[in-house]
């Protein structure tokens, strides 16, 4: 690494600790600012500033005033602030952490660049390979509270995904099961960071929690992955369609983009039937859930299958109604 200070660390702290550092930036960022141009963007007056880079003189950190035509506050020439000291594995959870936080224009996107630019060369790689394989979050999908995996075996598999090697994984809620995988890709969904690809085992596309791997290990053997796949959309998918009790299948009256901003596809895949009306396909263990899911809308909607799930609208309809009602049955009035 560079072993230069991070940038942006204390833009626009309110603190005096805080603008200490901003001067250091800015003069780090911008040699020869001069005393009233830092007193300006501080928001402080000038002798404060000199107070400032005495606090940073005073720190070891040689910030000098130079005269004529280069003037203004520098930094020694071949002066080097130490580096951030973290393990591979404290990078790599850190680096997790930072991408699922991140929002398109927030600061937490900027934060990130900052870590990646403060680590040393060989950790800033193995932090790269975890960016480039989990799939950006969208402003919804948040990681969960307990739901970060461990950031070694997380470093495992985004060598697979960059790399394209295969690897062996030890899976399963009850009973292990080990399996070999072609990895894909990884995206956040609904909360938890899950890892999509082929299982050799199933000899099909599978879907798999991280929280429910317990061990990664690196294969030799190569595959080519998929050219254009959207994984966080495909694991939304499976999400959807992944139950095997019953196979939903809803028309409801309105337009594709509309019905798919209303119900997420984790939760059904939306189809277009026509300009006005879409199909969402599900899979599910619970009918009466399934009847909540797919009421969250303001559109009129035909159910196609099971038969079943009319009976559980039936159900939900009779209930509303009584609690229309003046009084709902078997409640007593105490008003």
């Amino acid at each position: 690494m560079s072993g230069q200070f991070p940038t942006g660390w204390a833009l626009d702290r309110p603190s005096p600790a805080g603008r200490v550092l901003a001067l250091l930036e800015r003069v780090q960022e911008r040699p020869g600012l001069r005393a009233d141009q830092l007193a300006a963007e501080l928001g402080v007056g000038e002798r404060t500033v000199r107070r400032y880079v005495t606090t940073l003189q005073e720190l070891g950190i040689p910030v000098a005033a130079r005269r004529g035509r280069v003037g203004g506050y520098h930094l020694e020439a071949g002066f080097r602030m130490p580096p951030l000291m973290l393990s591979t594995d404290e990078a790599v959870a850190l680096t997790l952490t930072l991408s699922v936080l991140r929002l398109a224009d927030g600061p937490t996107g900027a934060a990130l660049g900052k870590l990646r630019r403060a680590l040393p060369r060989e950790v800033a790689e193995r932090v790269d390979d975890v960016l480039d394989a989990v799939a950006s979050p969208s402003r919804a999908d948040r990681l969960a509270s307990g739901a970060a995996p461990d950031p070694g075996l997380l470093a495992v598999l985004a060598a697979g995904v960059v790399g394209e090697r295969m690897c062996r994984l030890r899976h399963g809620t009850g009973s292990a099961t080990v399996r070999d995988v072609n990895p894909y890709g990884l995206a956040v969904v609904r909360g938890h960071l899950y890892l999509h690809g082929w299982c050799h085992l199933r000899r099909a596309r599978r879907t798999f929690r991280l929280d429910r791997i317990f061990e990664v290990e690196l294969l030799d053997a190569t595959f080519r992955a998929p050219s254009g796949l959207d994984v966080a959309q495909v694991v939304e998918t499976s999400l959807a369609t992944s139950w095997q009790e019953w196979s939903v299948s809803v028309v409801i009256g309105a337009p594709v983009a509309d019905v798919e901003a209303a119900i997420p596809r984790y939760v059904g895949v939306a189809e277009e039937v026509a300009p006005d009306e879409t199909r969402v396909r599900l899979t599910t263990r619970n009918l009466d859930a399934t009847v909540l899911r797919l009421s969250d809308h303001p559109w009129p909607m035909r159910v196609e299958e099971p038969a079943e799930l009319r009976d559980a609208f039936a159900r939900r309809a009779a209930w509303m109604a009584d609690a229309a009602g003046e009084g709902a049955t078997g409640l007593s009035d105490r008003s």
